[in-house]
């Protein structure tokens, strides 16, 4: 009986199927191809009259792709009428999350099964219905490799497997662009919301701490309080226990703070806090001791010790953002610090903080000149001049929020929302269904699709590009990490931020820039916040807020 059955776990996420919206490609002999982008029901039977069919005489090996029109988390469904010939049919099956990647052989530019398994063979037989694979993907490439046999495939199916939690939040504005990079923003995040939150859906499917903070911010944004937040900070602390750090990067232990801070403000439980009471309080005093009185750090003796994104890993301007990083995390830290009455602590923690602004570092990149804009460690106008030079050059999907948010800060509402709407619509009109690892504008050319059949010796935009630990086809196409413009245009376009932990008092605030006209909804612990705002003929702007029972607007 069920209820005598020893259960370790539950998996909590629903699943759906997907049928291909496109067939791009196909190779041999393969016949009645379209009937595969038919509605079939799941049932096999003994006579389908509309099935595909694979066939190995002799020559190219029968293969098709297959295009499922976005990318999405799951495997595929192979349904399978009869198999002849001399031998078990073995099928190859290759996904990718461009075109480009599912037709490339693992080994080959950057394309790899590390993570998730991407490129397999499978047997099937007669009469079969079974599912293959769990990754990220939107295109596969089905190959019939046995000489001498023949395959009727009545249905390929994806299998999409995500958590079934309502969007909340929402935002739409004048300019239809924004409005879809909201929501692809937002799938982009819902996507790695599964077992854990993982960094991406293909590759790192893993708790990166210091990468989840853009991550909780989009999902504080549009679905609210969720139990993957948590479940990561926790899961960061168990496998890293002090004295090491999350993820054994010290300044993954600043993230770590920051989000429990965030968090904390955005549920309002006390209960959590002091959970953690102990870990924080640890943690802290560790931190502080990598400060000395003249307000060096001793960050150095770390490997990664001065790590605040990819592109400014082992160069000298990271120094300066990462001393921002720091004295943002133990600011954050003195604000629990007070919830959990270690006032000492908290005092300690703020002396530290404001020390670690004595030492001047150059800051060239924009990330760290985000971090010190936000950190106070530059004053606005020097920081929004940085950040406005090259348009979208040094702008990164990791650091996106924090470069959009200190140029909002600034004054610079309406510079930001250009920047977004240029790099994010860059991946957008490259094909994108989600938003990617990282991206450069110097990457799109005309007809550079990641939705598109590469010819010999052509430009292959997801092939021939990426940095770091992410070149070529192991660079992730739906990377949680830059999710983040849904949480920059609540705070900035809408303007709403809580004034306390739990949201109780809210302060809304909205700057439209060019816009005519926003609106949108936010979650509280209380109920949902809905706003529109909408630019009047004199220039002000008129505001309709309504917010549930329990809630202050300041």
């Amino acid at each position: 009986m069920i209820k005598d059955v020893h259960v370790t776990g539950q998996d909590n996420r629903v699943r759906k199927y997907l049928a291909p919206k496109a067939i791009l490609y196909t190779q041999g002999q393969v016949f009645h191809i379209d009937a595969l982008l038919k509605r079939q029901e799941f049932q096999i039977s003994t006579s389908e009259p509309h099935c595909t069919v694979l066939k190995n005489e002799g020559g190219s090996n029968a293969a098709f792709l297959l295009d499922f029109g976005m990318e999405f988390a799951g495997g595929i469904r192979l349904a399978v009428e009869t198999c002849t010939g001399e031998a078990t049919p073995v099928l190859r099956l290759r996904f990718g999350e461009s075109v480009g990647e599912a037709m490339s052989d693992v080994g080959q530019n950057g394309s790899s099964n590390d993570h998730s398994p991407r490129d397999f063979e499978v047997k099937t037989t007669s009469f079969s219905d079974l599912e293959f694979g769990q990754t990220g993907f939107r295109f596969v490439r089905i190959d019939l490799l046995s000489p001498k046999t023949s395959v009727r495939l009545k249905a390929v199916t994806g299998v999409f497997t995500y958590r079934n939690i309502e969007y909340k939040g929402s935002f739409r504005c004048s300019d239809p662009l924004l409005n879809t990079i909201y929501d692809v923003a937002a799938y982009t995040c819902h996507l790695n919301m599964q077992h854990m939150l993982w960094d991406g859906i293909k590759r790192d499917r893993l708790v990166w701490i210091g990468d989840i903070h853009p991550e909780m911010l989009t999902i504080r944004t549009v679905f609210g309080e969720d139990r993957c937040i948590e479940e990561g900070l926790d899961y960061a602390i168990k496998k890293a226990p002090l004295p090491d750090y999350p993820n054994g990067m010290v300044t993954y232990a600043m993230w770590w703070l920051l989000i429990c801070r965030d968090w904390y403000f955005t549920t309002g439980r006390d209960t959590f806090i002091q959970e953690h009471a102990a870990y924080i309080r640890a943690l802290l005093l560790q931190l502080c001791e990598l400060v000395d009185e003249n307000g060096a750090d001793r960050l150095a003796q770390y490997p990664t010790g001065y790590f605040l994104d990819w592109p400014t890993f082992e160069k000298e301007d990271a120094k300066a953002g990462v001393r921002a990083l720091f004295s943002l995390a133990l600011r954050a830290g003195a604000e629990l610090c007070e919830h959990i009455d270690c006032h000492e602590l908290a005092g300690q923690c703020r002396k530290y903080a404001a020390l670690l602004t004595t030492k001047a570092f150059p800051a060239l990149a924009k990330a760290s000149v985000a971090m010190m804009a936000l950190a106070g460690h530059m004053d606005s106008a020097n920081a929004a001049e940085r950040l406005l030079k090259d348009g979208t050059a040094g702008f990164s999907t990791f650091m996106s929020y924090y470069i959009l948010t200190a140029l909002a800060r600034s004054g610079h509402t309406a510079e930001a929302l250009d920047l977004l709407k240029n790099y994010y619509g860059g991946m957008l009109a490259a094909g994108a269904t989600t938003f990617w690892e990282d991206f450069s504008l110097d990457w799109y050319r005309d007809g550079s699709r990641i939705d598109t059949l590469i010819p010999p010796g052509g430009y292959d935009i997801h092939r021939d590009n990426g940095a770091f630990c992410y070149t070529g086809y192991r660079h992730s196409l739906c990377h949680g990490w830059s999710s983040a413009p849904t949480a920059f245009l609540a705070e900035q376009v809408l303007g709403i931020t809580f004034a306390e932990p739990g949201g109780r008092r809210v302060r809304i605030q909205p700057c439209l820039g060019a816009l005519e006209y926003a609106e949108g909804t936010f979650p509280t612990p209380f109920g949902i916040i809905a706003v529109h705002h909408s630019r009047q003929t004199d220039g002000s702007i008129r505001s309709d807020i309504k917010l549930p029972d329990g809630i202050l607007s300041i």
